[in-house]
């Protein structure tokens, strides 16, 4: 009769006494294989896996074909660190038993620590064709898609977690986090409140609620819901930042200031609070207190993870650089650009923005070479390169030409107008724009002057809006 422990539930199991009756059978039948196996398991109860190995080690030596002392061998290798060995244990057990769906779920486990994602993807889908009630293994595969790139397959194997385990809260926070950041929020919306609801104490879903309430247009709503973020969690930077972002939207200036200075006095490097106070700046007419805080963000950015870091750092030198292109300083600006193409040669919009500094200044041969650099890397369908080069057309008088590519860029990406204003706006006035159409209706160009006009409406109703 078992021993029952201090809550009166569950039996508390002497693992001393087993381990010392386990020994003494194996005295008695020293060529039992399986009391060798079952004492491994018991040094793996208490946390001894050097132990556990041995044992599982003299059980495969009386018995070479006991495929499951292979596997927890592999397991006590694994929990001493020796993932190499346990790794090459696991491949033996699956060359034994092909259908042994944990030895493929701890094979992919490895490759995915290792950052292999096809292997760790190869072992992880046989793992859950084999075991398909066992929810770590979809989870694992999740990880494994995200890591590969993959994020709406990851989404459908945390939906697999919730086929077998519905409260799953893990599953549900990743994929509101999925579903937000490749843009599906409704659906993130919808998923975040039902996790929400099911009882969740965690911030995550309410602040992936609340940048998908801001995406959707809002602002109000994600100011409640970051809120409650910020009640849960009041030392989360990241909310406070996003929630400075949230009150800017709604034109709250002043109170997202404030946040972000906040975030700044207990984190005097924090790189997004830097950028927005730059940004603040910027939209105040204050331009050389923008150009130093994005200084210092670039600087706070190094110490960034490696995949965001390049590209937060562009985004910096293209703030820089179009502030510095409205001073009319244009080697400086140009400085910027080419800083950032150095960093990422193969991003054509670096190579464009030099562009666009060279035809402000009026260096239009200079900036044709940037225009093929940026084409050389993303081709001649690339949208962004292809406004670039109509614009350095109409500059130099080429205005059929400049505005047939306008037109295909229009075709493409009905709102480009809206997209490119602030680079249209660097190069040419809303009468140039006007100018050129006339000329081109003049020639009986109807088509391409109808492309520049819708170009020239988004200056025009920008000046309005002054």
């Amino acid at each position: 009769m078992h021993e029952r422990g201090a809550s009166g539930d569950e039996p508390q199991i002497d693992l001393d006494k087993l381990v010392q009756q386990y020994r003494k059978a194996i005295r008695n039948r020293p060529e039992d294989g399986g009391l060798q196996h079952d004492l491994g398991l018991v040094y793996m109860q208490k946390g001894q896996p050097e132990r556990a190995v041995k044992a599982f080690q003299k059980a495969l030596q009386l018995d070479p074909d006991m495929t499951q002392a292979r596997h927890f061998l592999a397991v006590a290798h694994a929990e001493t660190g020796d993932v190499d060995t346990a790794e090459k244990e696991w491949e033996k057990v699956i060359a034994e038993e092909p259908d042994h769906g944990m030895a493929h779920y701890f094979l992919g486990w490895i490759h995915t620590a290792r950052g292999s994602w096809k292997k760790a993807i190869d072992y992880l889908e046989r793992a859950a064709e084999l075991d398909p009630e066992q929810p770590r293994v979809h989870h694992a595969l999740a990880e494994a898609y995200v890591g590969a790139g993959r994020p709406m397959d990851a989404v459908g194997a945390w939906r697999n977690v919730l086929q077998h385990e519905p409260e799953d809260l893990r599953a549900r926070h990743n994929i509101g986090a999925a579903l937000y950041d490749q843009g599906y929020y409704d659906e993130a919306v919808r998923v975040c409140e039902e996790t929400i609801e099911m009882g969740s104490d965690s911030p995550i879903p309410r602040v992936n609620l609340a940048l998908a309430q801001l995406a959707k247009n809002r602002p109000e709503e994600a100011e409640r819901s970051m809120r409650e973020v910020l009640r849960m969690a009041p030392d989360d930077m990241d909310a406070r930042v996003n929630m400075g972002e949230i009150l800017a939207r709604q034109g709250k200036l002043d109170a997202a200031t404030a946040m972000w200075e906040e975030v700044r006095k207990r984190d005097s490097s924090n790189p997004d609070a830097l950028f927005n106070l730059g940004q603040v700046a910027r939209v105040r007419g204050d331009r050389e207190r923008a150009l130093k805080l994005w200084e210092q963000a670039m600087d706070a950015a190094a110490d960034l993870p490696e995949e965001i870091r390049t590209a937060y750092i562009d985004q910096l030198r293209a703030n820089r650089a179009l502030v510095l292109l409205s001073e009319e300083r244009y080697d400086e600006a140009l400085e910027e650009c080419l800083a950032a193409a150095e960093n990422r040669p193969g991003e054509p919009m670096n190579w464009n923005r030099a562009a666009l500094v060279c035809m402000r200044a009026d260096r239009l041969e200079e900036a044709r070479d940037y225009v093929d650099r940026a084409e050389a890397v993303a081709g001649e369908d690339h949208l962004g390169t292809s406004f670039i080069r109509g614009s350095l057309q109409l500059a130099r008088g080429n205005l059929r030409d400049g505005a047939k590519l306008w037109r295909r860029v229009l075709q493409e990406e009905s709102d480009a107008p809206a997209v490119v204003r602030t680079q249209l706006r660097a190069v040419f006035a809303a009468e140039d724009l006007q100018a050129f159409a006339a000329k081109l209706q003049a020639e009986d160009h109807e088509a391409e002057a109808e492309a520049v006009l819708a170009f020239s409406a988004e200056l025009v109703g920008e000046d309005e809006g002054r």
